[in-house]
């Protein structure tokens, strides 16, 4: 053995994901119960394997934003008698250091695929 922990490839991809699920934003996300543990082991599977290469957004960013999303809409827990709200997420990409949602779109537009029509962006149905 050369005495070199397994776990030190891990370590900055690690690090920099528990930085983005620990931001203030997502602090009333994490008391609401939405536990962010499976978000950092996928955001550090993700930046490690380089996986969505393809994509514009670095992967913490895909993963995180999947996490904002989700959070970010109504929920229960078991005993629950009404939905649960989670606390102001907007403009959490500014404190994760992701694109905020215009440059996330930006990539798109450059490639000149289709593009969701001015009614189906302001109905969400894109």
């Amino acid at each position: 053995s050369s005495g070199i922990n397994a776990e030190w490839p891990l370590r900055p991809g690690k690090t920099e994901c528990e930085r983005v699920f620990s931001i203030s934003k997502f602090q009333g996300c994490i008391a609401a119960g939405h536990n962010t543990a499976q978000w950092v082991d996928s955001c550090v599977y993700d930046e490690c394997e380089g996986l969505m290469q393809k994509e514009e957004l670095p992967p913490k960013c895909v993963v995180a934003q999947a996490y904002a999303t989700q959070c970010g809409n109504l929920f229960w827990q078991k005993g629950d008698t009404t939905p649960r709200i989670n606390n102001d997420i907007t403009n959490w990409e500014m404190e994760a250091g992701c694109p905020d949602e215009a440059k996330r779109f930006q990539p798109i537009l450059d490639t000149g695929c289709p593009q969701p029509t001015l009614e189906e962006e302001l109905a969400g149905t894109f």
